[in-house]
């Protein structure tokens, strides 16, 4: 059994497409994501504390005056009325568990913060992120939306389990494993190969 998170799937989809960032340098080569495979600590960008913030900005109001007028009320407005944050979810594929934290679950939704320097629309299409609805569904969660900003303005895309074509996702975890495999002697984090869960965690299955 391997244990894997949707953060580290969308690392590999940027390793395996050769992502490249601004100035043409590749995002994630081969050692960047053994090392993110591995979780080696690394200095949080500006660019993610951002990100960070933002989701504290909009869930708890903590220093939501630092950004645009109207983005923190505009991302708020989006949310269930009601929700419970960092709702953990698992789900299984093949010999993979997926497991993860949802930013806010309410009612029949599941929401994601985001931010982006630059959006574009359905820009979270293939985010493995979506893989949540698996697990989420026997919850009765069947609407994952995603609240993006590039705090200059708010925007949201909706992917719902019944119209959801998980197939590229999947495919991606197949080869991911082939990775894994392939690349076994230089992972030190042994985790990812444990079949085992957390006992603080819930199963799903």
């Amino acid at each position: 059994m391997y244990r894997i998170y949707p953060t580290l799937l969308n690392s590999f989809a940027l390793f395996e497409e050769k992502t490249t960032d601004s100035q043409g340098e590749i995002i994630v080569d081969m050692w960047e994501m053994l090392d993110r495979i591995n979780r080696v600590k690394k200095p949080t960008t500006a660019a993610q504390q951002k990100g960070i913030d933002f989701e504290k900005a909009v869930v708890t109001g903590e220093n939501e005056d630092e950004f645009k007028e109207g983005v923190i009320e505009k991302a708020r407005a989006l949310l269930p009325s009601k929700y419970k944050t960092q709702f953990y979810s698992e789900a299984k594929y093949k010999n993979c568990l997926i497991y993860g934290f949802v930013d806010l679950v309410g009612g029949d939704r599941a929401v994601d913060l985001k931010s982006t320097r630059r959006y574009e629309p359905k820009r979270f299409e293939f985010n493995h992120q979506n893989l949540y609805l698996l697990g989420l569904k026997k919850y009765g969660i069947k609407t994952l939306d995603y609240v993006i900003t590039d705090f200059e303005e708010v925007y949201q895309e909706t992917y719902t389990f019944d119209a959801y074509d998980f197939k590229p996702l999947y495919q991606q975890i197949d080869n991911f494993v082939d990775f894994l495999e392939q690349h076994k002697k230089l992972i030190k984090d042994k985790k990812i190969f444990d079949n085992r869960t957390d006992n603080n965690q819930l199963s799903l299955f």
